[in-house]
């Protein structure tokens, strides 16, 4: 982009939350020249905090700019995309849109297909760089548990790892643990649901039944007797559901050699502080934030974002250095 006339925002709208029709009218405004407009989508989205990684990512480049848009069913992203100026260079979606932003998009990677929803919309560009109308879906949240991860693990590859819980971040978490080469994954849910991830950590099955991805594929209860000796086993746990239902097993989850908790409201969870208390090596949701952000800024701009930078945008907006 280029270096002269920083261009402003109408009205300071940095990290402010529009309606799609109001957003759609900003970036009309705007010249695609001189900015590159973003914004999380969800409902609610109030609360997202991608706008503080985005904005600290972007410190000191007067031509992005990235807000938030109430926006969650496939009528509104549709709108979103189809309607776009040239100006909006993507979108982080948030739930409930994670679904819908696959379905609609005209281009998806492989993982995002596998993990069947996509939290990252780019348009799809000529040579010239001029937008098509086409658009591409990506799923960074693969990338966000894998910076969890390398944290905890450095280059270690366990055996075995367990994955609490089966909802929309579960599937992620899987498909991390997969591509790093992770020979078992065992669920820990509270229903038979937890066998819909199945398909997920084998990738079907060859001829003979085998696993294609080489994973193998077991599930517990999170109130059966063995949950702890699946934990102790496991050389990596990664939490994806509420404080409410993680904290509740905490001490039986921390005994795996390594906690990954996606929450991080409250800050510390019971998890955190139990897997603390053992000596366990811990990451946090802020950590799997800053991760999945960093590869969606690159998306957006074209530029590296820092992780480490990111993270410490976060602990310093919550207060928590």
């Amino acid at each position: 982009m280029p270096a002269e006339k920083p261009a402003d925002v109408p009205g300071g709208t940095a990290g402010q939350t529009f309606t799609v029709d109001e957003f759609l009218g900003l970036a009309r405004s705007l010249d695609p020249a001189q900015v590159r407009l973003c914004a999380v989508l969800g409902r609610p989205v109030a609360h997202s905090l991608s706008p503080v990684i985005h904005h600290r990512a972007a410190r000191g480049n007067p031509h992005f700019r990235y807000v938030r848009v109430e926006a969650g069913d496939t009528a509104e992203l549709r709108e979103l995309t189809s309607a776009a100026p040239a100006c909006v260079g993507g979108y982080s979606v948030t739930m409930p849109g994670k679904p819908v932003a696959l379905q609609i998009a005209d281009t998806a990677t492989a993982r995002a297909r596998a993990v069947g929803s996509a939290n990252t919309l780019t348009p799809v560009r000529d040579g010239r760089g001029r937008p098509t109308g086409r658009w591409s879906a990506e799923n960074t949240d693969v990338d966000g548990v894998t910076t969890c991860l390398n944290s905890v693990l450095g280059d270690a590859v366990p055996e075995r790892a367990v994955v609490v819980g089966n909802g929309g971040t579960a599937r992620p978490a899987v498909a991390a643990l997969v591509a790093r080469g992770v020979r078992h994954i065992c669920v820990a849910a509270r229903s038979e649901r937890a066998l819909g991830l199945r398909s997920l950590v084998e990738g079907g099955t060859g001829d003979e039944g085998e696993s294609r991805t080489g994973a193998t594929f077991s599930w517990v209860r999170l109130d059966s007797p063995e949950l702890p000796g699946v934990c102790e086993d496991a050389g990596v746990l990664v939490s994806t559901v509420p404080e409410a239902a993680a904290g509740e097993h905490a001490g039986d989850l921390a005994l795996a050699g390594a906690v990954v908790d996606v929450i991080y409201d409250p800050y510390p969870t019971r998890l955190m502080s139990a897997a603390g208390s053992l000596g366990r090596p811990v990451a946090d949701g802020l950590l799997m934030l800053a991760g999945q952000g960093a590869e969606q800024f690159r998306l957006f701009t074209g530029s590296t974002a820092s992780v480490s930078t990111m993270y410490s945008a976060l602990r310093e907006h919550l207060r928590l250095d």
